[in-house]
């Protein structure tokens, strides 16, 4: 099956709203009964071979054998015979040193494998072994520059990580399919207790490292792979309701998950884990919980104006309405364009973002339309655009002023007729994509000076949403301070408050910058802080010379309230208005949680 093929195959999958679900197998029999479950993908791995031989798969990781062999000769011999529906990918060790790079693909091609992925991998080694490896040129370059290679052979790829900078690699590498390796099948599972704030800790993971991977390879294909941890399928579905995976790879957890003993039906059970489940359902407040868990990607506020602004946004959402964001730098617009699109029906497809001004003029249209092969100096491929990645979803046009006039006449047309062709190709490519472009520009200043085409500024701005400065309404402020250093404290693994002087500081300064500015002075200084209190000292020279609005006010006994009613909120969302643990997390008494919902007027029916 070649390359093309099965991801066409797998974007039928995801249109479907299934999960791409991957098995990892040890022989034939177990690949024929994940074939018959419905896997999307057999992984055929020498740790399949370990396990199905009583051995646990840690293995797969000594040097018990040559693992390239170990998997040619069960796969070649006892899979590939078996299976002839579902492509099969050969787990390759790339430190290998009886074979070349492309000696050891070019033998799989000719076994009749589909693709290729790293297994066994050093990214799952840590300590000075793993040191002596990379020293040693045997480390996970060495596994990113295989499947490099293997793609640009026009071979299926699956890349398998376990950091951001491992995962990053394997996106420029182009692999197809990456695969956050989180190391669930080598951990006991955690305690009931320990359980949802370790998965907490796994998304916020998964969102920073799929975010930053899509960014450089938007048509990728993010999965994570796991072992005991998601044997419960809600777990499953937590990753796939608020984090970008579309996908499961897993060997161990499809044998040992108690369902009938079948590797047949636990497959099944895995595939029928629908990631849309809780997008299909047609209530707001599911929508407005998936995009909080979604990190800070919606807008937040308790001012009248970022009210104002959220109902809007809610009520635009589910309308395929072209959207034109304006807004000053750093005032939040691309939170914007993520909450109307997390919101609406669009949601299980891709938000493709483009941003117009940091793509070079001669590169934009290939970037935007894609290009055939030998399209023209350097197309040694075909290459998908942005606009046919985003089929279905939507299309994030960043700073769509920016556009060079010639480029706008193309949009244009897209906009207007639904099709496009490659840069260098005939064939007419149909899509059907919503368009949300933001600017910090006036734009009737850019069509007045011809720099802007009017008739594609009224194509993209059906509706226009202005976002107001952060100094029109700073008694958000102390809301996003907490919001943000919740983030940053789970990001650095600190616990870190801010000090009233700060806080002051900060009602009291413009904010040129908007909120990025914000955000990004919270960063610097709880780096900069040695301290579990940050102070003035560990912010910008900016803000060292400001005098307090009054002394004798202390903004976050004042926003306390505020933020209180938030915390609380936000525990009754996570535990279905479950009181009596709200009041337990939360170290008060239930009749205190009481008389707090009826001071802060929560109720039940507007979630």
């Amino acid at each position: 099956m070649d390359r093309a093929t099965i991801i066409n195959n797998l974007q039928g999958t995801m249109i479907s709203k299934e999960p791409i679900i991957g098995v990892c197998i040890g022989n034939g029999r177990s690949g024929q009964q994940a074939s018959f479950g419905g896997a999307d993908l057999l992984l055929a791995l020498n740790a399949g071979r370990f396990r199905m031989s009583g051995v646990t798969s840690i293995a797969a990781m000594l040097p018990f054998s040559n693992s390239n062999d170990m998997v040619f000769e069960f796969a070649h011999h006892e899979v590939i015979p078996r299976v002839d529906n579902i492509p099969i990918i050969f787990g390759a060790c790339a430190q290998d040193p009886t074979y070349t790079h492309e000696e050891l693909i070019e033998k799989l091609v000719h076994a009749g494998f589909d693709g290729i992925n790293n297994f066994p991998s050093v990214s799952l080694i840590d300590g000075q072994y793993r040191e002596f490896l990379e020293e040693n040129g045997e480390g996970f370059e060495k596994e990113v520059d295989l499947l490099r290679m293997a793609s640009e052979k026009g071979i299926f790829t699956v890349g398998f990580a376990v950091t951001l900078e491992e995962a990053i690699e394997m996106a420029k590498a182009n692999v197809d399919v990456l695969c956050l390796h989180f190391g669930w099948t080598y951990i006991n599972r955690p305690s009931e207790d320990e359980l949802e704030p370790y998965v907490d800790r796994q998304i916020t993971k998964a969102n920073l490292v799929f975010e930053k991977i899509l960014e450089i390879k938007p048509d990728i294909i993010p999965t994570i792979y796991g072992g005991s941890i998601v044997r419960d399928p809600e777990v499953m579905s937590r990753f796939y309701n608020e984090t970008s995976a579309i996908g499961y790879i897993g060997g161990s957890v499809f044998e040992v998950t108690p369902v009938e003993n079948s590797i047949k039906d636990a497959t099944k059970r895995f595939k029928s884990v629908n990631r849309v489940m809780e997008l299909e359902k047609e209530n707001e407040v599911l929508k407005q919980h998936l995009m909080g868990k979604k990190g800070v990607t919606t807008v937040i506020g308790n001012s009248q104006v970022i009210k104002e602004l959220s109902d809007l946004i809610i009520k635009i959402s589910n309308y395929d309405s072209n959207v034109l964001v304006k807004g000053e730098n750093g005032s939040g617009k691309d939170l914007v364009v993520k909450a109307i699109h997390y919101n609406s029906n669009r949601a299980i497809y891709p938000i493709i973002k483009v941003n117009c001004a940091s793509i070079p003029k001669n590169l934009i249209e290939s970037e935007l339309f894609g290009h055939e092969k030998g399209a023209f100096v350097g197309a040694d491929k075909q290459h998908i655009g942005r606009f046919e990645s985003a089929n279905h979803g939507t299309l994030f046009l960043d700073h769509i002023t920016e556009l060079d006039l010639d480029v706008q006449a193309k949009v244009l047309r897209v906009i207007q007729d639904n099709e496009f062709e490659r840069v260098g190709g005939d064939e007419t490519i149909h899509i059907d994509v919503r368009i949300l472009s933001t600017t910090n520009k006036d734009v009737y200043k850019e069509i007045e000076e011809k720099r802007f085409r009017e008739d594609l500024f009224y194509l993209l701005n059906v509706i226009t949403l202005e976002l107001p400065p952060l100094r029109s309404h700073k008694e958000d402020i102390p809301l996003y301070v907490s919001t943000f250093m919740e983030v940053i404290n789970e990001k650095h693994n600190s616990n870190i408050s801010v000090s009233s002087r700060v806080m002051n500081a900060f009602m009291n300064y413009d904010w040129p910058g908007n909120v990025r500015e914000l955000k990004n002075a919270l960063e610097r200084g709880a780096i900069l802080c040695d301290r579990d209190l940050l102070d003035i000292q560990f912010l910008p020279a900016t803000f060292y010379g400001l005098i307090p609005i009054d002394d004798t006010v202390n903004y976050i006994k004042n926003s306390s309230m505020v933020i209180e009613k938030e915390l609380i909120l936000s525990e009754l969302l996570k535990t279905q208005w479950n009181q009596t643990r709200v009041a337990e997390k939360l170290g008060m008494t239930r009749r205190t949680l009481y008389n707090k919902i009826k001071k802060y007027e929560l109720e039940k029916k507007v979630l």
